[in-house]
Formats: C-alpha cells, sequence, structure tokens
C-alpha cells in the first residue's frame, strides 16, 4: 500500500493553477472567497496526511509539522482583524485553502491582505529556523494566490465541506489508487452511473456545466458566459459532452489553466474502459471524470440530436448538484 509521503507514480502534487484576478468583481466589496495558496518547493511540509478515509474508526486528519502550526496560528489570527471572519481553513502539506470571509469594505483589495498574511508566515518561520542558512532566502508560499467566488450561501457551503473533505479525498487517491483508475459505478440522489477517473471532481466547489446553445435567451447566455469564464479563471471544473467546436474550445482553456474536465461520453463505459489520448493522462492526474448511462445493450448506438440533448441534460443536472450524496457502489464506505 502507498504511504502518504510515497502516493503511487500517477499523482501529481498541487500545483499552482491560474492566479487571475475576476475583471467583473471589486475585491475591495464585502463578500466569501476560499483562497488557495502553494507552497514554495524549497519551503517545508506544512503537515502529513493520517488516517485511513475508508475508517470511521481512523478517519483521515493532519498532522502538522512545525511550519503547519506557524500558518494555523496566523489564520486564527485573521479572526481577530474586525474586517475578516475565517469559517473554515485547511494545512494539507502542499498547499492550504481558506475560507475567507470579507465582513465591510476594505481600503485596498482582498490580494494586499493576504499577501500581508504570507509574509507574516514566513518571517516567523524565518525567526524560528535562525540557524538555517538557507532558509533567507526561502519563502514558505509561491508568490501568487488563487481565489474562488462565493457569489451565493449555497456556494459558501459546498466550499465550506470541500475544505472540511480535502484530506480525505487526497487520501483517497493515496491509498486506494485502483479506485480511479478502472470503471466504478456510483449513485447519486438515486441515479446509477458509471464512471471512469477522479469521481471526486464531482464535489469540486467550482463546477460549471458547458454546454453551449444557440437557444439560450440573452440572460441565459450571459448566465452560463459568466459561470465558464469564473470556472476557467479559477481552475475549476466543465462538465459536458463536449461534442461542438465551442465546448471543445472551452475544454481546452479549462485544461489549460490548470482546471479540470467530466465528460459526458455517448456510448457508456464498459467494465475493460480507457479513455483515450491525452484524457486518459488527465484522469492520471485526477483531472478528468467520465460518466456514462450504464448501457442497455452490448451494440454502440448512433448519436443522433436526441440522445445529445440527453446528455446535455445529465451534464446540466450534475453541474447542478455538485454537493449532493454521492456514493462508489460496492465501495467499503460511501463519500
Amino acid at each position: 500500500m502507498n504511504s502518504p509521503q510515497n502516493p503511487p507514480a500517477y499523482y501529481k502534487p498541487h500545483q499552482p493553477h491560474s492566479c487571475r484576478r475576476a475583471s467583473f468583481h471589486n475585491y475591495k466589496a464585502p463578500g466569501t472567497y476560499m483562497i488557495t495558496i502553494t507552497k514554495m518547493p524549497a519551503a517545508p511540509i506544512y503537515s502529513q496526511l493520517m488516517g485511513d478515509p475508508m475508517d470511521s474508526q481512523d478517519p483521515a486528519r493532519t498532522e502538522l509539522t512545525p511550519s503547519g502550526k506557524i500558518i494555523e496560528n496566523q489564520i486564527i489570527d485573521l479572526n481577530s482583524d474586525p474586517n475578516f471572519e475565517i469559517p473554515n481553513f485547511v494545512i494539507m502539506p502542499d498547499h492550504i485553502h481558506i475560507l475567507w470571509r470579507v465582513k465591510y469594505w476594505l481600503p485596498k483589495d482582498l490580494g494586499h491582505y493576504v499577501g500581508l498574511f504570507k509574509s507574516r508566515c514566513t518571517k516567523i518561520w524565518r525567526e524560528n529556523n535562525p540557524n538555517i542558512p538557507s532558509v533567507k532566502n526561502i519563502s514558505l508560499f509561491n508568490p501568487k494566490f488563487n481565489d474562488r467566488i462565493a457569489f451565493t450561501e449555497e456556494k459558501i457551503v459546498i466550499m465550506y465541506n470541500y475544505i472540511t473533505d480535502n484530506p480525505r479525498r487526497r487520501l483517497m487517491i493515496i491509498r486506494y489508487p485502483h479506485l480511479f483508475n478502472k470503471a466504478q459505478k456510483i449513485r447519486i440522489l438515486g441515479h446509477e452511473l458509471d464512471v471512469f477517473g477522479n469521481f471526486q471532481l464531482l464535489k469540486h466547489p467550482l463546477l460549471a456545466s458547458a454546454v453551449v446553445s444557440s437557444r439560450y435567451t440573452p440572460e441565459e447566455k450571459a448566465y452560463y458566459e459568466r459561470a465558464w469564464e469564473e470556472a476557467i479563471r479559477g481552475a475549476g471544473v466543465l462538465i459536458s459532452p463536449f461534442i461542438s467546436k465551442s465546448e471543445k474550445e472551452l475544454m481546452k482553456r479549462v485544461l489549460e489553466e490548470g482546471g479540470s474536465i467530466i465528460r459526458i461520453v455517448p456510448d457508456g463505459i464498459t467494465p475493460k474502459y480507457k479513455p483515450y489520448g491525452q484524457e486518459f493522462e488527465l484522469c492520471a492526474q485526477g483531472r478528468c471524470l467520465h460518466i456514462g448511462i450504464p448501457r442497455q445493450s452490448m451494440h454502440k448506438e448512433e448519436l443522433y440530436r436526441d440522445k445529445c440533448l440527453r446528455l446535455n441534460d445529465l451534464a446540466r443536472w450534475i453541474a447542478a448538484h455538485p454537493a449532493e450524496s454521492i456514493s462508489l457502489i460496492n465501495a467499503r464506505n460511501s463519500h
């Protein structure tokens, strides 16, 4: 069995994604954000993963290192600023997630305060390690950060749960890689679906259906375009059959920005199913999931318009239920 410190060969460490701010949003305004900050390669790990994600008696969790404890104390101290509230956070070995609420209008952009937080953590860590010659040239964090904006109370709950569940999801991939490299069955709200790849993408906090249609009203078109741009900017997940040229272009853009995809495949997923080319590698990296409605026969169906519409409807339905109960059928535990 792979240990948390010796993950399987296909596992990719958390990498910094797109760090662009949302051009349509005022970062001085009150709001709630999920801030993700990644570790500088030369910096020490922030925590170690412990426990078993399949064992309720020994649940997945993190055990903080000295640098992680410094970060934890500084996160807690953010609550002493009357402008801020930190409802939830997690300190993973190579990155941190902070659910950061801005209560009042700020004199400067939120990025300024994130930068101050990072500087304080690094300053204290350097002061605590004066005997390490190279410490003065090392920061605890990579230079930039990623933000995801919670536009609704529902999105805040999704982000809160995503942060809480982070250690379990990481340990699932490390300890049980066989669950992610062969076809599985999952259940969402009573619906059974066949999947191949990282089914935990279904709980990602930034999930949008990338279904392009000429029948959208101007209001619907504006709504979906904003959702697509936010998912691309925030390295989120786009879900779609990705059939049309426009949908393939959206897929290309989100992958280039470090995001992930969920593809609704038209012909189901058989027990020996394997994606082709790039998407097989993306599945191995945890950045891709294929979903298929269980096949009714051994023969492939023609991809007529009615079937395309059903695939599009499934993409929209799944995107609308990202935080619902997801069960892996025949696993030792549901998640």
